[in-house]
């Protein structure tokens, strides 16, 4: 008696067993997912504002800012796109520069409905105070220039090669435009940007080349479908032994195909693109 009520008990028991295994993956899974790092993608693109011109071209092009000529000008776009399933709240977007290079002139806007985007309240507080206190300066009577203590100095440095915005809402599929012109190092050097992102679960990456990622994509594909027919046919050769030839021919020619079709995509494309 005993054992028949054991052997009852069993089926009920494994299935408990079973369903509270599967609930606390579920659970585990949910937390996981609640909590997944999101990423948003950056891009960046630079422009000479005088352009590398020979000498007859551009021998006599000339550039000022504020009556001081410049030759190291350039404008940079940086652009950042939320591709995620979730809008993020109070997205601190930060950007600084290289040694030896300056911010003069900016301005950021979202892409969707063209609304501007501002520094945070903690920089546009500093950069006022800063730009105050140099005002305040008193200037040398041998030389003229202003008399500037190396703390303030060094908030200058910081204000004049750092910017930080503040996104209050930042939608799915949104796109922000950072447009900088920028002044490079008077030595001729490339001075570069480097955005960051601060936010809860956010990863902030350069935004890879599509065409590049396409070509690694078909190759990972075709790798994992060789594989996958390979061990496909390898257990049909078990079966059938005896047709293991035809088997393997057959699958030769199949894969043929794959590379037939590519070869008239690519020929078509490319006489396409000669009577364009």
């Amino acid at each position: 008696m005993e054992t028949e009520t054991l052997i009852k008990l069993l089926p009920p028991t494994i299935t408990l067993i079973m369903t509270s295994l599967f609930g606390l993956l579920v659970g585990v899974l949910v937390e996981k997912f609640k909590n997944r790092f999101r990423i948003i993608e950056y891009s960046i693109n630079s422009q000479k504002i005088i352009p590398p011109l020979s000498q007859n071209l551009g021998g006599q092009l000339t550039i000022k800012l504020n009556e001081r000529e410049i030759k190291t000008l350039k404008v940079i776009t940086v652009e950042i796109e939320n591709k995620n399933s979730i809008d993020f709240e109070n997205l601190v977007v930060k950007f600084t520069l290289g040694a030896n290079s300056w911010f003069q002139g900016n301005e950021a806007f979202i892409a969707n409905n063209f609304s501007w985007l501002y520094w945070t309240p903690d920089f546009a507080t500093e950069f006022s105070n800063v730009v105050e206190e140099n005002n305040n300066c008193e200037n040398n009577p041998d030389t003229g220039l202003k008399i500037i203590p190396d703390v303030l100095q060094r908030r200058i440095d910081y204000v004049l090669a750092n910017r930080n915005y503040l996104i209050p809402v930042f939608n799915r599929k949104e796109k922000a435009v950072f447009n900088f012109l920028i002044e490079d190092p008077i030595d001729g050097t490339e001075g570069h940007i480097f955005p960051s992102v601060i936010h809860k679960s956010v990863n902030f990456i350069e935004k890879s080349d599509d065409e590049k990622q396409k070509q690694k994509d078909l190759w990972i594909s075709f790798t994992i479908g060789v594989v996958i027919v390979a061990v496909i046919i390898f257990f049909v050769i078990q079966k059938n032994t005896e047709q293991s030839t035809l088997i393997i021919w057959s699958a030769i020619v199949g894969f043929s195909y794959s590379f037939v079709g590519y070869g008239l995509l690519y020929g078509f494309r490319r006489i396409k693109t000669f009577f364009n």
